[in-house]
């Protein structure tokens, strides 16, 4: 006969069963969500940052890896017309999944014509003139799947396998078309320093016709053209050799 402390202890031990089972057990057709994470480390040349992360998507799928800095017009004016922040890719670059990890590098400062260290918007910002930004202190560093075929296709593909993209991180653009990305924001200051001034490139001189006024010398002629002070033959002159 079963005793109120053994119920007790019964009671507490059906609970501890229970609550421990529903953490760990999957019933059937529960998918779990897909790894999608990113690390960012600044690498020992300035502006370069080492962006990786682990993800048990299928080998080889590719990955869009770019840093973003958000930016805001510093202008009364101007904002009046567009009052919604804009943003400037700083660098991307395309990876694959490779035993369910991923990795590359991001330059984020790009060589002025005078030397100095910027960023992308800080180039155009000197072409546009009037218009100047406020860049946010943050850079996102994103780490996205688009792949070519639609992401629904993915989706069942990974179904198949137990797994399914996190609702978290599954957003879809203006147009409808729908992609997964995982994130991590870090506070960057705008590049410094200066560097030695990059030559100019004939793609960048003239709309791409480069120095076109200038007329580049022809090439010394190997074999020697002058013409000879004395006749090189004895036979008398022809008719066709004498001024008409």
């Amino acid at each position: 006969m079963l005793t109120t402390k053994h119920l007790i202890n019964l009671c507490v031990l059906l609970f501890l069963v229970l609550s421990v089972g529903c953490t760990q057990l999957r019933f059937p057709g529960q998918l779990s969500d897909v790894l999608l994470n990113v690390h960012v480390t600044a690498s020992e040349v300035s502006g370069t940052y080492t962006i990786a992360g682990e993800t048990n998507l299928p080998q080889n799928t590719p990955l869009t890896v770019a840093a973003v800095r958000y930016l805001s017009v510093d202008n009364s004016t101007a904002a009046q017309f567009n009052p919604v922040p804009t943003y400037s890719i700083l660098a991307y670059q395309t990876v694959k999944v490779v035993d369910g990890k991923w990795q590359t590098q991001l330059n984020l400062w790009q060589v002025a014509p005078n030397g100095k260290y910027q960023e992308t918007w800080q180039l155009e910002q000197a072409r546009l003139g009037i218009i100047s930004f406020k860049p946010s202190k943050d850079v996102i560093f994103l780490a996205t799947l688009t792949p070519v075929e639609k992401l629904s296709r993915l989706e069942q593909k990974l179904a198949r396998q137990g797994m399914r993209l996190a609702s978290g991180t599954v957003r879809s653009t203006p147009e409808g078309q729908r992609y997964a990305q995982a994130n991590q924001t870090l506070a960057i200051a705008l590049p410094r320093g200066e560097t030695t001034p990059p030559q100019p490139q004939l793609d960048q001189v003239n709309y791409g016709w480069g120095y076109r006024y200038l007329i580049p010398k022809e090439p010394q002629n190997p074999y020697n053209l002058e013409f000879p002070g004395d006749r090189q033959t004895t036979a008398p002159p022809r008719p066709e050799e004498f001024l008409q």
